[in-house]
């Protein structure tokens, strides 16, 4: 009876196994997957801000089989501070702007294409090589909808806009006060130090990559502010509303701390002079003197004058209005002053070396009492300078001025250079309201602008605060 009970039982679970494989009724038939395959060129090379365009071959194991998303990673093949991957693109051909910096081991660029059915991703790598498209050109300082900018336009007139921002992918807040370029390292390498109302910042010129910040007691002032090193290079000077700062340069580190405030009975026109190896000059406005500074030690003192020198650099009894540079070498250079005496009337000095040289009223010359930026002619006995929105030239041996250019009303000139690499262009800075521009004048061999009117304009700036050019060493 326990056997016949057992069978039933036996009988019973196989004949509900079989009924409930029967339910399920399970398919264990597997479909092939759509396979990809990503075929493109894997090493690439580009210029820095120039245009990188891959068109990928896409293959598939079943053409025409399901829908893909796309996304191009870019990331450096060595660990950077402050860099993480960027996606460049999510697009399934690739038409994007290289930002990135150039380094030496370049950049790894990950194209990946996912199936939106399944999921499954393909991978293709490839090895991007990013050059420097940088070299000699003028960086321009502006602020716009309350944030600072750098610029660049470079001599063949390609402009870059807010290149700093992009490289690094920062916004940079505040008001722009002033840009500056200046070799650090042994001279072969060029940085940018950008001072705004909000941070200092130090960039390589090479590719806008920010190294790093430069830390002070002060903020700096509008049109009140300048900066250089030494001609030694080898201490930075930065003038502020008159007081003076400085701090030593040592292989190009990646942040610097200013000095207090120089102590003294001073008030600095913003310029520094450089006319000597040993001594830096600067131009003591409350007490109408020269001032410098000598090698190695941040210590301010009176300069030497003598009553039988073209004028006494101890004791001028003049206000400095205006500053330029003249010719310049490794270890001395020249220098121009415009001056003004209690009466208003303004004179034209120059500074060899540490040899006071020229002592001339300046005659015959239209608004020289408005003007308010000047520069030097590198070539010629010759001095340019502006009011609101006129340019003269000055003949100094003539001693006399000739109007050379006019802009039209509300353009408002804010700096006036002429470039160093050639001493044949007039550039100009200039605002229109909130709007920068910044004209490119051809000078020819006489110092007059040819055909009477800019070469090249270039617009889209923000308010400008100054340009600075920046030569490839």
């Amino acid at each position: 009876m326990l056997k016949i009970k057992l069978n039933i039982y036996v009988f019973l679970f196989i004949w509900v196994s079989l009924l409930s494989c029967k339910k399920d009724n399970q398919d264990f038939t597997y479909a092939k997957i759509n396979e990809l395959q990503i075929n493109a060129d894997s090493v690439l090379s580009i210029n820095q801000f120039d245009t990188l365009k891959i068109n990928p071959q896409i293959l598939q194991s079943k053409p025409g089989a399901g829908k893909f998303t796309y996304q191009w990673k870019i990331y450096p093949d060595q660990i950077v501070a402050g860099f993480t991957p960027m996606i460049i693109s999510t697009d399934e051909s690739l038409n994007a702007v290289i930002s990135v910096p150039p380094l030496l081991g370049g950049y790894h660029l990950e194209y990946k294409v996912t199936s939106t059915d399944n999921g499954v991703a393909a991978f293709k790598m490839f090895t991007v090589n990013v050059t420097s498209v940088f070299s000699d050109g003028w960086v321009i300082s502006s602020s716009k909808d309350g944030n600072a900018e750098l610029s660049f336009v470079r001599s063949d007139y390609r402009v870059f806009y807010t290149p700093a921002m992009s490289v690094n992918q920062t916004v940079y807040s505040g008001h722009a006060i002033g840009t500056y370029v200046y070799p650090i390292s042994d001279g072969t390498q060029l940085g940018i130090g950008f001072f705004t109302d909000k941070g200092n910042y130090r960039f390589s010129a090479n590719d806008f990559l920010q190294t790093g910040t430069s830390v002070t007691s002060f903020t700096p002032a509008k049109d009140k502010f300048t900066f250089s090193l030494s001609k030694f290079k080898t201490e930075e000077y930065v003038i502020n509303d008159g007081s003076l700062y400085a701090a030593s340069i040592f292989d190009g580190p990646l942040n610097v701390t200013y000095t207090e405030r120089l102590s003294g009975d001073y008030y600095f026109f913003p310029k520094v002079i450089t006319s000597t190896l040993f001594n830096t000059y600067f131009y003591d406005n409350k007490n109408k003197r020269f001032m410098s500074v000598a090698f190695g030690g941040f210590y301010i003192t009176p300069a030497f004058g003598s009553s039988s020198t073209a004028f006494n650099m101890g004791n001028t009894d003049m206000l400095m209005v205006g500053a330029m540079d003249g010719p310049q070498t490794s270890s001395s250079g020249v220098y121009y002053f415009v001056m003004e005496n209690s009466n208003g009337e303004r004179y034209l000095y120059s500074l060899s070396g540490a040899q006071p040289g020229l002592n001339q009223k300046i005659l015959n010359s239209p608004e020289i009492e408005s003007a308010h930026s000047f520069a030097s002619s590198l070539l010629l006995r010759q001095m340019y300078y502006a009011t609101d929105n006129k340019i003269y030239q000055y003949d100094i041996l003539a001693n006399s001025s000739t109007l050379i250019y006019t802009f039209p009303a509300g353009t408002s000139i804010k700096q006036i250079e002429v470039q160093p690499d050639n001493g044949k262009t007039l550039v100009v800075a200039a605002n229109a309201g909130s709007t920068g521009q910044v004209y490119f004048f051809n000078l020819d061999n006489l110092g007059n602008i040819s055909n009477n009117t800019y070469s090249q304009m270039i617009d889209g700036f923000g308010e400008i605060a100054n340009i600075a050019y920046r030569k490839r060493n």
